[in-house]
């Protein structure tokens, strides 16, 4: 146990400390049910967040998550949506759909395809489209400890624009890659920690980065207390945008 939790620590420092990150990236490994789950799980989330973009606003939202396992696939329906006034005069809305599935999920290494569509009014992105395929390795699986390595490439539509720009649009392939461990920390509290990078194979060191840490307090058998912070860094973002940007963010959620 004591082995556990100072390996956790570690790697909680060394996500901390990932420069380039950035959060429109998303997290699906935060709602991966345990290896051994089979048939339908799902919660329903509500949270409170302070962030920084272009402004900084305080946000409430909504989240609805739903994932079937059988025993040999898992397939995964993520939905969320934020609303929020800045300032009394200003509605700021981001939102996102995400499907994936994963084939042979018990395996070391299990295929992985996956779609998204996802908006962000305050950092200015009208629409986004995302559809890839890739290979997910599981390097550490314990009883209370997990980690896993994915890699893979994906087709990333994109529409931007703030009030007093034109529009820009992009069509990229990228490389997709992020490293992910979840530990037990004790039977009633849990640490995600995940680290994301995407780029363009010609401009590979020029990445989106996230990192992202999640840590779930059980207050009963189905309510929890979530508590998350991202950051992201875009070396080179599409508008004239913050390269870094950061959220924290807390709710409650219903696990059923």
């Amino acid at each position: 146990m004591i082995s556990t939790l100072r390996t956790l620590l570690l790697l909680f420092i060394f996500f901390l400390s990932l420069n380039t990150l950035q959060a429109q990236v998303l997290n699906v490994e935060r709602v991966r049910a345990d290896a051994d789950t089979t048939g339908w799980t799902g919660e329903l989330g509500a949270d409170f967040s302070l962030n920084k973009f272009n402004d900084r606003v305080i946000k409430v939202g909504g989240q609805a998550n739903a994932a079937y396992f059988s025993d040999k696939h898992g397939y995964l329906l993520l939905t969320n949506i934020d609303l929020v006034n800045v300032d009394g005069n200003s509605l700021v809305s981001n939102g996102y759909v995400h499907l994936r599935s994963t084939l042979h999920r018990k395996n070391t290494l299990s295929p992985e395809g996956f779609v998204q569509y996802q908006y962000n009014d305050n950092l200015g992105l009208l629409n986004r489209a995302i559809a890839g395929v890739g290979i997910r390795y599981t390097f550490l699986s314990q009883p209370n400890l997990m980690g896993r390595i994915s890699t893979g490439f994906m087709y990333e539509f994109e529409e931007w624009g703030l009030s007093d720009a034109v529009t820009v649009k992009n069509e990229f392939i990228k490389s997709t890659s992020n490293i992910v461990v979840r530990g037990q920390l004790n039977p009633q509290t849990s640490l995600t920690m995940i680290g994301y990078y995407q780029a363009r194979p010609s401009r590979f060191f020029k990445p989106r980065a996230t990192s992202e840490n999640q840590l779930n307090i059980r207050m009963s058998r189905s309510l929890t207390f979530r508590v998350s912070f991202s950051m992201t860094y875009d070396v080179e973002p599409v508008i004239d945008v913050p390269n870094l940007t950061y959220e924290l963010k807390n709710g409650i959620v219903l696990s059923f």
